[in-house]
């Protein structure tokens, strides 16, 4: 399969807001001005959504939600399509705001589309270290988010499918980046086997990061299903993550790797993103920055009560990350010109640059930082 092709396959997702116990004037706008900002026409949020982006919302939107939002990560004590924010707990994306649902996504088969979330990192997760020139890119399944990959051959790296610890070291090694020990869990090899099996893919000159390990060939992704993680404080909360095996890196911000995802609305409306669609601005450089510059994520944390991101230290790990994420925005900035510098300010991600010229602005102004 052809990652660039125009006739991606079709997703499953159905549409239209749930009902929900959600303030009346929040609810309407996710089916038309937020819709429409995020997918590019009116009701076309997915029933099923697990994530919304404050800051494609109005302020009176915003402010509906005062009281509606808890400050924490979600977990089974929470009622279907309560909102909370994560607390960096699902993948560092600092631009969202969460919605629980029971249960976690089910498997994507092979050749089909899902929507993602993805935010660059490096460094410890979990007890694993991610390695910026190695560990391919993760994204957790996100219907709602208005980024979609399509999965390509994919395999299913279950507990049912491979036993409890042999998933959870694959889990590990895909992590670090470790495809040699993914590849010999994958065949169940013994470590002189997959040595033998080393020496003889290098002395046929073929280095490439899969090249080596022959059954990674055939997949272009593996899927975690409800893989379980550490998020403070809601015990057992979980995740459905997805790994490119054929393109990307970790460390890298869905900016870097435009060719591969795809925005709109699936199944007929599928696109390939832009720099400055919604979606993508949410998911660059800002999943990053917006934690502390952005008006519209600090005034539903204020108007629930939710504490505030402090400032980074200077040269502390956070700090520096954040710099490699100021140093994307130039690089856009730098390659597009006033297109995107009109849209990618620091302190707001508002007004909306739209592919075919026009601009999505919310009712209201932005709140001030204070």
């Amino acid at each position: 399969r052809r990652w660039c092709r125009n006739n991606w396959p079709r997703s499953t997702a159905a549409m239209g807001v749930p009902v929900s116990p959600w303030p009346r004037a929040f609810a309407a706008e996710l089916n038309s001005s937020y819709s429409a900002a995020l997918y590019g026409s009116a009701g076309r949020v997915p029933a099923n959504l697990r994530v919304v982006w404050p800051a494609l919302l109005s302020e009176s939107a915003r402010l509906s939600l005062n009281g509606a939002v808890a400050c924490h990560a979600s977990s089974s004590r929470h009622p279907p399509n309560a909102l909370y924010f994560g607390d960096g707990a699902i993948q560092h994306q600092q631009t969202a705001l969460w919605v629980h649902q029971p249960g976690d996504m089910p498997f994507a088969p092979s050749g089909s589309t899902v929507e993602v979330s993805h935010c660059a990192y490096s460094g410890a997760r979990g007890g694993d270290d991610v390695r910026p020139s190695r560990s391919p890119m993760w994204f957790h399944m996100m219907p709602g988010s208005g980024i979609t990959v399509e999965v390509g051959r994919t395999l299913l790296a279950s507990p049912q499918t491979f036993g409890h610890a042999r998933s959870k070291h694959m889990h590990a090694a895909l992590v670090s980046g470790d495809f040699r020990s993914f590849h010999r869990l994958l065949r169940n090899l013994t470590e002189a086997e997959e040595d033998a099996a080393e020496v003889r893919c290098w002395r046929e000159a073929r280095p490439q990061r899969r090249g080596c390990f022959p059954a990674l060939l055939a997949y272009d992704s593996v899927q975690f299903p409800g893989w379980r993680r550490r998020c403070f404080p809601a015990p057992g909360c979980s995740s459905s993550e997805l790994v490119m095996l054929a393109w990307g890196l970790e460390v890298q911000f869905v900016t870097e790797q435009l060719d591969h995802v795809r925005c709109g609305s699936a199944p007929h409306a599928l696109r390939r993103c832009t720099p400055t669609d919604a979606s993508v601005r949410q998911q660059g450089p800002s999943c990053l920055r917006a934690a502390r510059r952005l008006p519209a994520l600090l005034a539903v944390k204020r108007g629930n009560r939710c504490s505030l991101p402090v400032p980074l230290e200077p040269g502390t790990f956070g700090d520096r990350f954040e710099r490699r994420a100021d140093a994307e925005a130039a690089r856009l900035r730098r390659a597009l010109g006033d297109a995107v510098a009109a849209v990618e300010a620091d302190h707001a991600l508002n007004p909306i640059l739209r592919p075919d010229g026009s601009f999505f602005v919310p009712a209201s102004p932005q709140p001030q930082l204070m």
